[in-house]
């Protein structure tokens, strides 16, 4: 198994997280509509089938979710499987 980024599932617990913080609700798509990004893209990363990612398109991503690029993007790196 190789290293990869993988993006699965952080979009929803980012929601989540300012969901807890303000008391506010806000769908993928509200979300995509905030950061100026199709909401295509915010669908794709939440699932982890986003093959690329616009560096604009993050950085407007985490301005709207008050995160950083890491909090999106998370590294997995390569597990040595043992015999």
């Amino acid at each position: 198994m190789s290293s990869k980024i993988s993006t699965s599932g952080r979009i929803t617990i980012l929601l989540g997280k300012q969901q807890a913080e303000t008391g506010a609700r806000i769908s993928p798509r509200k979300l995509a509509e905030k950061a100026g990004v199709p909401k295509d893209l915010v669908y794709r990363l939440d699932s982890g089938t986003a093959r690329h990612v616009d560096l604009d398109a993050l950085s407007r991503l985490c301005a709207a979710l008050n995160c950083q690029p890491q909090d999106i993007l998370v590294w997995e790196a390569e597990r040595v499987q043992s015999v």
